[in-house]
C-alpha cells in the first residue's frame, strides 16, 4: 500500500482506477467523519441532512482539487466560477462548522493525493472528537433548549426571568433580543435564550413559573415557547 501511494503521488494524469480510489477514499474518511459526528453530538441537534452533507462537501472538494491539478490558471477560473455561488445556509453550532472543514480538508488532501495526510488527518481528528466527548467539555447527552420569552422594556422583568433560568439551569446563554410590537401597540421584547435542563423533569415547572412570573405586568401578552434547539 506504502508503495502504491507513493507512486500513484507522483503521477501527472492518473488513470480512471486511480480517480475511482481517491473518490472511494474520500468517501470513507468521510464517511468515518459523519459517523463520528452522529454518535458524539446530542441527540437533538444530530441532522440527517447535514450528515449526508458532510460526505457530499467531501467527494465535492476531491473532484475540484483533481480538476484543477497543479494548473494555475485552471484554479483562477474555478475560484471565479465558485464565487458566483452564495451560500446564505448558517450553521448555528460552531462544532458543526469545524465537523464541515474537517471533511472537506479530507476531500482536498485526497484530491492532491495526500493520502497519508487524508487517512491520518481523519482518523486524528476523530480521536480527539471520542476523547473530548468524555471530557469536561462535553454537553453529554442533554437536551439543548431553545427559550423564546417576550417580556417589557423592564429591568425588573429580565432579572426575575434569568433568576428563573439559574435556578432550573445547568447552563443557559442569551443568543438574541428582538422589539416586536402587538396589537395594542405596546412595545415587548422578544428574548432568546439556549439552555440546558439541571433535570429534564423539572421542564414543566419552569414553563409554569415563567408564564406566572409577578413582574410581567397583565397588560402585556406574556410568551413562552421551549423547542429543542437545532
Amino acid at each position: 500500500m506504502q508503495e502504491f501511494l507513493s507512486l500513484y503521488s507522483k503521477i501527472e494524469n492518473p488513470t480512471l482506477e486511480m480517480v475511482l480510489f481517491t473518490f472511494l477514499l474520500a468517501f470513507l474518511l468521510s464517511s468515518i467523519i459523519a459517523i463520528t459526528y452522529e454518535k458524539t453530538s446530542p441527540h437533538t441537534i444530530r441532522n440527517p441532512n447535514f450528515l449526508q452533507a458532510l460526505i457530499l462537501s467531501s467527494l465535492v472538494a476531491t473532484t475540484i482539487m483533481q480538476a484543477i491539478g497543479d494548473s494555475v490558471a485552471t484554479g483562477l477560473g474555478m475560484l471565479g466560477a465558485l464565487a458566483i455561488i452564495r451560500f446564505r445556509t448558517t450553521l448555528r453550532d460552531p462544532r458543526d462548522i469545524v465537523f464541515m472543514f474537517a471533511a472537506l480538508g479530507t476531500g482536498i488532501a485526497c484530491g492532491v493525493s495526500g493520502f497519508y495526510i487524508a487517512v491520518i488527518g481523519a482518523f486524528g481528528f476523530c480521536l480527539v472528537t471520542v476523547i473530548l466527548r468524555f471530557s469536561p467539555y462535553n454537553v453529554g447527552n442533554n437536551v439543548i433548549w431553545e427559550l423564546r420569552v417576550r417580556l417589557p422594556e423592564d429591568p425588573e422583568a429580565v432579572a426575575a426571568v434569568e433568576q428563573l433560568l439559574k435556578i432550573y439551569c445547568r447552563y443557559w446563554s442569551q443568543q438574541s433580543i428582538r422589539v416586536v410590537t402587538e396589537a395594542t401597540q405596546e412595545k415587548q421584547w422578544e428574548y432568546d435564550y439556549v439552555l440546558i435542563m439541571r433535570r429534564e423533569q423539572d421542564r414543566p415547572a419552569l414553563l409554569k413559573d415563567l408564564e406566572a412570573t409577578a413582574a410581567i405586568p397583565r397588560r402585556f401578552s406574556k410568551q413562552v415557547d421551549m423547542n429543542p434547539f437545532m
